[in-house]
């Protein structure tokens, strides 16, 4: 059984618990069913309070981190992709498609092959199997483009301070948003045409299937949780994410 304390109101780490069952699924060691449930509210090492965990069963979860640690990240036909003992695994392109809350100016320019890299050498060093997985984060001389969507930017929504564009501080759940950008690009396309977009949190055992329809479609059952989350404009054309908020569900509801 796996367990890893999230932020429910930050997208970005409901995100990486997505993308963490897509890469488990592409390496041949599928999560079994999963759910997000609360528990009591925590302040981590990164000083966020977390009060939800997202919990899910796997055989040999310790393995799977190491597994996806240990992915080499390369070039091929032009495009970024991850392998393991020369096995494609996944093809990471989401950066072509448009739909990224980072910053467009200088994003455009950096070099794709070491931008995935770099944040995958970050999970490699903090990877670890404890509840606090996501919440580790290091320091580097880089910039990362992932900080708009990946950190709330609280310093500039809540506080009215100046967006930073050279953050350093990178997460280990990071390289996991990369994967849920590559397979979940439809919710980036509402985030940045609608600026708002509904997500729920399956808070009972349900199957991988399940969890991915509740984050793309507008169904859910009355004990699940439905979220809301906005972005905020700030320059010619940058995006951050807002924290979420929990919606109150009214009508009939769907099962799935």
């Amino acid at each position: 059984m796996g367990r890893i304390l999230v932020n429910h109101r930050n997208l970005s780490e409901v995100l990486a618990t997505y993308g963490l069952v897509v890469l488990a699924e592409c390496l041949g060691s599928p999560i079994k069913k999963c759910r997000f449930t609360s528990t009591a509210t925590v302040i981590c090492d990164d000083d966020t309070f977390r009060s939800m965990v997202f919990e899910f069963e796997h055989p040999d979860y310790d393995t799977l981190l190491q597994r996806i640690a240990s992915l080499a990240i390369a070039r091929v036909g032009g495009k970024v992709m991850l392998l393991e003992d020369a096995t494609k695994i996944m093809i990471l392109d989401w950066c072509d498609m448009g739909g990224f809350l980072g910053d467009k100016g200088n994003f455009s320019n950096a070099d794709k092959l070491m931008f995935v890299r770099l944040h995958h050498d970050v999970f490699k060093e903090l990877v670890a199997a404890g509840e606090d997985l996501f919440s580790l984060s290091t320091d580097k001389n880089e910039t990362n483009y992932l900080s708009n969507m990946s950190s709330l930017k609280k310093n500039y929504i809540d506080a009215g301070g100046v967006y930073d564009s050279a953050d350093n501080t990178f997460f280990a759940r990071e390289f996991l948003l990369l994967i849920a950008l590559q397979n979940f690009r439809s919710v980036m396309t509402r985030l940045t045409i609608d600026k708002s977009v509904i997500y729920t949190l399956v808070t009972t055992w349900a199957s991988p299937n399940c969890l991915f329809a509740a984050l793309n479609a507008d169904v859910s059952m009355s004990a699940w949780k439905k979220m809301e989350c906005r972005t905020a404009e700030f320059g010619n054309y940058g995006l951050v994410l807002k924290s979420g908020r929990e919606v109150m569900q009214t009508g009939a509801a769907v099962a799935i």
